[in-house]
């Protein structure tokens, strides 16, 4: 019995080869948070912790030799060269046609899209995580190499939030400065910067008090993580707040109080006719006289 290879995440891999590359322009690569494999028809496989290592470093460096790459990923293998090239075979098995591909240094195949080189283009928006959650400690040098892509990245990504933050605040949309923000503070919860700007735009709102927890919330992660304090100029901005929240120094003078009569104007009751008499010597030249009683 003989049974028709599968590609794509299930459908039958097509019997011409020459037909292979429409599989792989098909295919998506998703690095920026969960690493995962993403089909047109929808189907989605995630990528093994080495798999999306070996994405990334290809997506970021492309050309990267295939010596590099397995010294990189499989230090503890008795044969990195062997393990890279079960990988990269792994991924036509599963893709139905090459991932990566090229005879020593590595690409992409022509037609795969990776969020990451997309992010590039669009000014590194996003915000997850490269590699997302993954973690190599038993890859020291790819671990060093990781960590710095995953400091540029959230960098870019937090200049990008700064400029859309800075434009909407010009646009006067406070509501969506605030969370922009809150986004950047999401990627670095120790900036001070940050902390600042959302305290400066909760007080620009109006809402002050918002505004003071924030101060707040951010001297207690200080004390309790570092055993510091904010610095002078957060401090400086925390005490305008308050200020801003202390009630006057200075008693606000008594309000005057408003004659009952200019509250309510007492009537004229069964004087229509000298009222009427006064306005027309009121309009005529010439000087009118008034008597009578008050």
């Amino acid at each position: 019995m003989r049974f028709a290879l599968q590609g794509l995440f299930g459908s039958p891999l097509p019997r011409d080869h020459r037909d292979m590359s429409n599989h792989s322009a098909r295919m998506r690569v998703r690095l920026l948070g969960d690493p995962a494999l993403l089909a047109a028809s929808g189907g989605v496989r995630a990528l093994e912790r080495r798999a999306a290592g070996l994405l990334a470093l290809v997506a970021i460096e492309p050309g990267v030799s295939r010596a590099r790459a397995a010294a990189l990923l499989w230090p503890d293998s008795d044969n990195p060269r062997q393990a890279l090239r079960q990988q990269i075979y792994r991924f036509r098995r599963d893709c139905g046609a090459a991932l990566v591909e090229g005879e020593d240094a590595l690409f992409f195949a022509h037609g795969v899209t990776v969020d990451v080189q997309a992010d590039k283009a669009q000014g590194d928006r996003a915000v997850g995580e490269l590699l997302g959650q993954f973690g190599f400690e038993d890859c020291a040098d790819f671990a060093l190499w990781l960590d710095a892509q995953r400091r540029q990245q959230r960098g870019r990504a937090a200049g990008g939030l700064a400029q859309q933050l800075a434009q909407a605040e010009v646009a006067g949309d406070l509501s969506v400065a605030v969370g922009l923000a809150e986004q950047m503070l999401l990627m670095d919860s120790d900036s001070e910067a940050h902390h600042r700007t959302l305290m400066r735009l909760h007080y620009l709102r109006g809402d002050i008090g918002k505004a003071q927890r924030v101060y707040d919330r951010l001297a207690r992660q200080l004390r309790s993580r570092y055993g510091a304090r904010p610095s002078t100029e957060t401090e400086a901005l925390a005490s305008a707040l308050r200020s801003a929240l202390a009630p006057p120094k200075t008693a606000l003078p008594a309000a005057v109080a408003v004659p009952v009569t200019v509250l309510r104007p007492p009537r004229m009751i069964g004087r229509q006719r000298e009222l009427a008499a006064m306005r027309a010597a009121q309009a005529a030249p010439g000087v009118a006289l008034l008597l009578g009683e008050p």
